[in-house]
């Protein structure tokens, strides 16, 4: 089945992943989104958007991260930041402690990956929030496993240089085939660079036409 597929800078930077949270909900990006950028996003991920800062800062993908509609957010992120997102239908759990929660969590509606810098009471939380098991892992040597991940309910993308163990754990895990590659011309942490929904995919526009391919392969998860 193919994919949307489409290159676009978000707030002029091909860094998508950091700025944007999509799921087959919704897509989050800042409210500095320019017009042209949005459109493309929404037709290409076929849902609804919905603008926010996060923290007093457009870094979405970094602060938080989520599936349909529930996100788990960083420490610093404001009481009334949560009420605007809580407003607009989002459940949202809020975990103490933590700063780059959207980098350490990654997770599809059949299974999570969760940082090693997590506690055991943490990774609890995050098991009854979303109401499936979360697996306590390391990816490519790095604890920021949600930048080394881009996972739908289709497929999933990771860091070149996970081990083949880690990238058969991944699988199990999510229940979905997926593909090792860069992004952005090079950009190892892939989950910074590529926004992805089961409908369509959103890459910086400095990806290449092998990252591309690479990516189109492991979103789609096809055997």
């Amino acid at each position: 089945m193919n994919l949307n597929f489409e290159r676009v800078n978000l707030r002029s930077s091909p860094y998508v992943g950091i700025f944007g949270i999509a799921t087959d909900e919704f897509v989050l990006v800042p409210n500095s989104v320019l017009p042209k950028e949005l459109k493309k996003i929404e037709t290409e991920l076929e849902v609804k958007s919905i603008k926010a800062n996060l923290g007093g800062t457009s870094l979405l993908g970094i602060l938080a991260t989520g599936f349909d509609n529930k996100l788990v957010v960083s420490s610093i992120v404001e009481k009334h930041e949560i009420e605007t997102l809580e407003k607009e239908g989002f459940e949202v759990l809020q975990i103490g402690g933590y700063t780059a929660t959207g980098n350490l969590v990654a997770l599809n509606n059949n299974g999570g990956i969760a940082s090693t810098l997590f506690s055991e009471k943490v990774v609890g939380e995050l098991e009854d929030f979303f109401g499936v098991k979360f697996k306590v892992m390391n990816i490519a040597e790095s604890d920021v496993i949600g930048a080394c991940v881009t996972v739908t309910n289709k497929g999933f993308i990771a860091h070149p240089n996970i081990n083949e163990n880690d990238f058969k754990e991944l699988e199990k895990v999510f229940g979905v085939k997926g593909e090792a590659t860069t992004a952005n011309y090079g950009d190892l942490f892939v989950g910074n660079s590529v926004l992805a929904n089961s409908k369509g995919v959103i890459v910086g526009e400095l990806t290449s036409g092998i990252e591309l391919s690479k990516i189109d392969e492991g979103l789609r998860g096809e055997e």
